[in-house]
């Protein structure tokens, strides 16, 4: 009985551990979060993006350009003793750098690119300059598809620019080749839930067996007086 017990109570626990997955991970309203992660000689860093947010309208007509405009929450670009660019807000862009919309691009320069882009920065919010971090891959690494990435190739050119304007990009402050990858960040509110419900039977069932305990003792106690 004792061990059928335990079966059951383990039953009992998994059930409701996979409702409470499937609750929270079903939630339409459950932010995708990815983080790139970038490591090369003198740079690393990472931003971690929502692959929800949707993009700038403006750019409806562009087939080659999308900006998803606060898709950034949380960033850092270490170039060492060139500076340390971090903050919890940002834009993401993915566009095509192709020879027939830019006759300045030669065909064997053309490129997939995903873009951290930091209007102002923490440090200077009212800033009129915007930091760029730009990571060039192959023409279609990105196949094509100018949605927020869920996956990269390995190896990226990246090249930042701390002062870039509308009309000017501004001089590079670090260009060369960095390792890259995408991973999804896990969804913190399912290991809560995982946490909650088996805290929650554990607790059951410390109960029930102090009240067994006690009504056992009771027993006993009463049996002695007789």
């Amino acid at each position: 009985m004792a061990l059928l017990h335990k079966l059951s109570m383990a039953a009992v626990t998994s059930a409701a551990a996979f409702l409470a997955l499937g609750s929270f991970g079903t939630d339409p309203a459950q932010a995708a979060l990815f983080k790139y992660s970038f490591e090369g000689e003198g740079v690393n860093g990472y931003f971690i993006y929502e692959t929800e947010t949707t993009p700038d309208p403006q750019y409806d007509s562009t087939p080659n350009s999308d900006l998803y405009p606060g898709a950034v929450v949380e960033y850092k670009v270490d170039l060492g003793e060139k500076g340390v660019f971090q903050g919890s807000t940002g834009d993401a862009n993915v566009f095509f750098a192709r020879s027939d919309l830019d006759s300045n691009i030669p065909p064997e320069n053309e490129s997939d690119i995903f873009e951290l882009e930091i209007k102002g920065s923490d440090r200077e919010p009212e800033s009129e300059y915007t930091f760029l971090a730009d990571f060039y891959y192959p023409k279609d690494s990105l196949g094509g598809s100018t949605e927020l990435p869920t996956s990269v190739p390995s190896t990226a050119r990246v090249d930042v620019r701390p002062n870039a304007l509308a009309t000017d990009r501004g001089a590079s402050l670090f260009d060369g080749t960095v390792q890259t990858r995408v991973e999804k960040v896990p969804e913190s509110t399912s290991s809560v839930a995982l946490l909650g419900v088996g805290a929650w039977f554990i607790l059951r069932r410390r109960q029930r067996r102090q009240t067994h305990s006690i009504s056992q003792n009771s027993v006993t106690v009463f049996a002695n007086n007789l």
